[in-house]
């Protein structure tokens, strides 16, 4: 089956029911579960999805992100999972890139491959992957869990040595829509590290609507890093949910590198007091990408902090896009949130929108947000220029520092240094 969505179909002023069409016209493409389990997940969400439709740029949170790359394309059926050959060129992808990891998960076109990944290790346990789900209701979220195939459920315990490792990559040169689905619990008192990737094989063309969950029970320590590196064919729409007990803390890092066009919600709940979250983000869109980062930071409990740092580097004619909220309730007293997002324009054709935003209704807080965009300063390049770098030389190591500096505090060195070969490639 193969479904063309009319490209002009973005319009603002195209009917509902047709829009409500492109969703129907998407869920028809869904492949039958691996497990008996999801089928109640996934028959709630096509009950919600009775009554949305995909975004307009009427829509507030998608009033800036252009949806016709989506919109345009002929979608088909998937084929049949886990091909032998498509494995054996994973399972040369991932060895260009492994380091010491105390547990691996691969998923290939939205299905956990058993025979790439390594889970037997202590303080990493599979779950029933019919774990209640904690992403909020929205469109692409309630279409990911509408068209499961597979989802991975884990639970991590204990303090583990090195980070467990999960592989999601996008393999057909077909145009399908792949759902993969990562649910973690981290258990009391523990602290992990968890990387997630998404990565292509050559031609991808694919849809990846991806959700990732993370609960953290009490005095839990999570450091995460998403990257996302898929081809620059391929269309990416990612969630993030975070629900955090008290006293828990939620480090989380993304790198978006890849995909025409890329869009990544990070949702956090605070939901006990004493808690910390830390995102760091940085978006490098460079030809026409679209790049969009979309976070909301919700506090349901007082004496908890929270620090968000997004940059953008934006080159050619691409688009970057950066939507952020915190929300301050009455409940949530004495609170510390902080938000920043910076902005390097490297092109007169070049475009950002930037929105922080603060919803505070406590009056015993301690909030700012703040956007700067901006080029290359004149009196920087000057200086360097003077030290004997020609203008591309001096321009080049701006970027280089104004990128870099997001990837400080990523572990291991080895992931670091790969993410540095990956950013100084691109910005070249």
């Amino acid at each position: 089956m193969t479904l063309t969505v009319n490209a002009n179909s973005d319009r603002a002023d195209l009917p509902k029911a047709s829009r409500a069409n492109e969703l129907n016209d998407l869920l028809a493409l869904a492949p039958p579960p691996r497990h008996a389990e999801l089928e109640p997940l996934r028959q709630a969400a096509r009950d919600r999805l009775h009554e949305q439709t995909l975004p307009t740029p009427r829509d507030e949170d998608w009033r800036f992100t252009d949806l016709s790359a989506l919109r345009g394309r002929a979608f088909q059926a998937p084929i049949a999972p886990l091909n032998p050959e498509i494995v054996a060129e994973v399972r040369h992808l991932l060895c260009e890139r492994s380091f010491p990891t105390v547990a691996q998960i691969v998923l290939i076109d939205g299905y956990f491959c058993g025979e790439l990944s390594r889970v037997n290790a202590a303080g990493v346990e599979l779950l029933s992957p019919s774990l209640p789900a904690i992403a909020p209701p929205e469109v692409f979220s309630d279409l990911n869990t509408a068209m499961l195939a597979d989802r991975v459920c884990l639970r991590l315990t204990g303090s583990l040595p090195e980070p467990v490792e999960v592989f999601f990559v996008s393999s057909r040169q077909q145009q399908s829509v792949v759902s993969p689905r990562l649910s973690v619990e981290v258990a009391a008192h523990s602290q992990v590290s968890l990387i997630e990737r998404f990565l292509s094989l050559t031609g991808d063309q694919q849809f990846t609507n991806s959700v990732t969950e993370f609960s953290l029970g009490v005095s839990a320590r999570l450091r995460h890093v998403r990257i996302q590196h898929q081809s620059p064919t391929a269309i990416h729409i990612g969630c993030t949910a975070v629900c955090q007990a008290q006293d828990s803390d939620y480090e989380g890092h993304a790198i978006d590198l890849g995909g025409c066009l890329s869009r990544h919600n990070w949702q956090v709940q605070i939901q006990g007091s004493g808690s910390q979250t830390i995102l760091k983000g940085l978006a490098i869109a460079m030809d026409s990408q679209i790049m969009d980062t979309h976070s909301a930071v919700v506090f349901h409990a007082p004496h908890s902090r929270s620090e968000q740092i997004h940059k953008c580097i934006v080159g050619d004619r691409a688009h970057g896009i950066f939507n952020g909220r915190i929300v301050v309730p009455q409940v949530a007293q004495l609170t510390d949130a902080s938000q920043l997002n910076r902005t390097l324009l490297l092109s007169d054709k070049a475009r950002v929108d930037t929105k922080p935003q603060l919803e505070i209704v406590a009056d015993n807080v301690k909030c700012s947000h703040g956007a700067t965009v901006s080029q290359p300063a004149a009196d920087e390049l000057f200086y360097l220029r003077s030290r004997g770098l020609d203008e591309r030389q001096a321009k080049t190591l701006i970027v280089k520092a104004f990128a870099l500096e997001q990837l400080t505090d990523i572990e291991p060195p080895l992931l670091r240094q790969q993410l540095e070969e990956a950013l100084l490639a691109k910005l070249h």
